[in-house]
């Protein structure tokens, strides 16, 4: 609808009208030439504008007419169709007010009367709205004419009217500026981390930050979608628009979380406005899940089965248990222990808490206890640890004095039970010898091995001395210890056996290098940091043990790793020296990991190292004055001056912020186009 203003009036007068093209009044017998038609019907007078007149759209004028001279009201309105104007749309500064019109007949009498006038936005000013006197009653004049404001809606500002002729005309416009899409919804960042522990209910909301859209109402972010990485559609997202028009994001948990199936996931998040065609903006966020002890150790044996002598030494092996968990770090390192309040009170047995080794502890007995029944548990590191239990059986055979004996002796440098992992084929280990004083110096016994895995074989050439030695190639990556068992029978009736179980540790060499966790690296950071700030952390793991495993980090001499310093045992770099982007916008350092064994193993990582510019440089113009000259009728947009900086920043960002200012500073009857070169 056009903008309205409700006029009363100070007197009347019948039979004039008001000419839309003109705005001159007339009487309801002239000649109107902008008018082709006058007709009356039922007391109303219309005059229609001729058509052939095209500049202007069509008006309707029509005025009631009241005979009384009396204070009776006398109504004119002017209607313009909306769809007719032309320009940028009004439609945001609508005006509908009432105004005071009161004309001065004389001190003691005033007579109102109500006039409706209509009038199109984006109207020049001096445009005529109407003529007052037009309404007054027959026979009245008014001698003065004014507008009183009295509902404040600033009316009198807008309009003018002629104090002795009455006609009103518009004194000021507005311009309303209408935004467009020009603007894509941005997120603050463009890659997030979010960490989520598994198991987490269905429904639980995580905060995002929102992306934000510099337009406004419809045109700014009207909602999110995940447009990859949804794996099992295990999240969905929810929006809600906060009092401020942001329209905030939570990313909320779908399904169920499970991180022994999937511990990532890679969501590409994209938020769009509401323009047509649509704008978008996107962002990455890794979604970690991260463990919680929700599994139990199990054990690969349900139970366990040994048979040792009577006359075992104290301190030896007898067997291994082993249990895994699938959670991760101390939820998933399993520790080992006998139950002492369901077995073994006498602590005839001792079980390493690490390995799951089972030794002797005290000198067993065959005629007091055959068996023993043990109850061993298999726990978890976590703070709440899961148990879980298995059993092991010991049967302990008799000795007497006529069975065979053993001994072994180690052929390492201090005599233990262990062989390098490059012990090659052929290798002796142990050294076994055989006496039984039922048969003198030369025994009838026979000598057996068990256990290795095929690792280690026995060998004899008089059956009196054996020896192991290793059969197949060893790695003690692989596997760090093997558990042997030798046996000795002889061959009296019953046959007397005597056995003996040890375990062999596999000794590292140093035959892995360090491996880093990533073979290149990239990190973003701005350009202006202090010394000593940190900048990302390598890590490299190396398979050998001791000193061997050791890792120790370097930089690679090269250019810009005087820029940097990365620690030697932890592998964080930080700066070590002030950068330069506009030297070098993206230093790349190479990190060498090495080990500590002779010789030395070592692989390297390179490191992208990318500086965010800041506005350090400022623009020098390559003129300090520039004279120019421009003719008076020039048209609007004719470049008539070039000015170029010599330098400028790299960053498009201080450049475009430098042309702003350029164009805040100039005369508003000139503007600065931005030139990039």
């Amino acid at each position: 609808m056009p903008d309205i203003m409700w006029v009363r009036l100070a007197g009347a007068q019948t039979g004039v009208g008001l000419c839309d093209w003109c705005g001159s009044v007339r009487s309801q017998d002239d000649d109107v030439t902008a008018c082709s038609t006058h007709t009356c019907s039922a007391g109303v007078r219309t005059y229609t504008r001729s058509a052939t007149v095209p500049s202007r759209p069509d008006v309707e004028v029509s005025a009631p007419l009241h005979p009384s001279p009396a204070a009776g009201p006398v109504s004119v309105s002017l209607s313009v169709p909306k769809e007719q104007c032309k320009g940028p749309s009004h439609a945001d500064k609508k005006h509908r007010v009432r105004t005071a019109l009161v004309g001065l007949l004389r001190p003691s009498a005033v007579v109102f009367g109500a006039l409706e006038l209509q009038l199109d936005e984006e109207q020049p000013a001096g445009t005529i709205v109407g003529d007052i006197s037009a309404g007054l009653p027959p026979g009245e004049t008014a001698t003065l004419y004014f507008i009183s404001d009295h509902e404040g809606t600033g009316v009198g500002s807008d309009l003018y009217i002629d104090e002795t002729t009455g006609i009103i005309t518009t004194a000021k416009m507005s311009i309303s500026v209408n935004d467009i899409n020009d603007h894509a919804p941005v997120f603050a960042k463009k890659k997030a981390i979010l960490k989520i522990p598994e198991h987490t209910q269905v429904g639980t909301r995580f905060h995002l930050e929102p992306a934000l859209d510099a337009d406004k109402d419809q045109l700014t972010t009207q909602g999110y979608t995940i447009r990859e990485g949804n794996v099992g559609q295990a999240f969905r997202l929810e929006t809600k628009r906060s009092a401020n028009k942001v329209l905030n994001l939570d990313l909320v948990v779908n399904g169920p979380l499970d991180r022994e199936k999937r511990s990532t996931y890679t969501l590409v998040l994209e938020a769009y406005d509401g323009g047509s065609p649509k704008r978008m903006g996107s962002m990455t966020l890794e979604v970690t899940i991260t463990d919680i002890n929700d599994h139990a150790p199990v054990f690969n044996q349900s139970r366990y089965h040994a048979i040792i002598s009577e006359s075992l030494q104290q301190g030896s092996s007898i067997l291994q248990v082993f249990a895994s968990d699938e959670d991760e770090g101390d939820n998933g390192l399993v520790l080992y222990e006998i139950n002492r309040r369901q077995s073994d009170p006498d602590r005839y047995f001792v079980m390493d808490m690490k390995s799951g080794v089972i030794t002797l502890n005290r000198p067993l007995d065959y005629e007091l206890k055959r068996v023993h029944e043990l109850v061993v548990q298999a726990r978890d590191n976590a703070s709440h640890p899961e148990v879980t239990n298995s059993f092991v059986t010991i049967h302990v055979r008799d000795y007497n004095d006529n069975q065979p004996t053993m001994t072994i002796i180690f052929l390492s440098e201090d005599g233990s039970p262990r062989i390098s992992e490059g012990a090659q084929p052929g290798q002796y280990v142990a050294r076994i010898s055989v006496t039984d004083p039922d048969y003198g110096e030369y025994a009838n016994v026979n000598v057996s091995l068990e256990g290795g895995d095929g690792k280690f074989a026995l060998t004899t050439k008089d059956s009196i001395i054996y020896l192991i030695y290793v059969d197949q190639q060893l790695d003690r990556e692989e596997r760090d210890s093997y558990d042997l068992r030798v046996m000795a029978t002889d061959s009296g009736t019953p046959p007397l056996r005597a056995e003996s179980s040890f375990t062999i540790q596999v000794m590292d060499v140093n035959d892995n290098p360090p491996l880093f966790d990533q073979q290149s690296y990239k990190q973003t950071i701005p350009e202006v940091v202090y010394p000593g700030s940190f900048v990302l952390q390598v890590t490299a793991r190396d398979k050998d043990q001791g000193p061997n495993g050791d890792v120790r980090y370097r930089l690679l001499k090269g250019k810009n790793s005087d820029w940097f310093y990365i620690d030697p045992v932890t592998g964080i770099i930080t700066t070590a020296t002030v950068l330069d982007f506009e030297s070098e916008p993206a230093p790349s350092i190479t990190v060498v990991a090495m080990d500590s064994g002779r010789p030395s193993l070592s692989s390297t990582a390179k490191v992208d190292i990318v500086l965010q510019d800041v506005n350090d440089n400022t623009p020098v113009f390559s003129s300090n004055f520039y004279n120019a000259s421009i003719k008076e009728n020039t048209s609007s947009g004719t470049c008539f001056l070039e000015v170029a900086t010599v330098t400028r920043p790299r960053s498009g960002e201080y450049l475009r912020t430098i042309s702003q200012l350029l164009l805040l500073s100039q005369i508003q009857l000139f503007s600065c186009k931005e030139n990039l070169r």
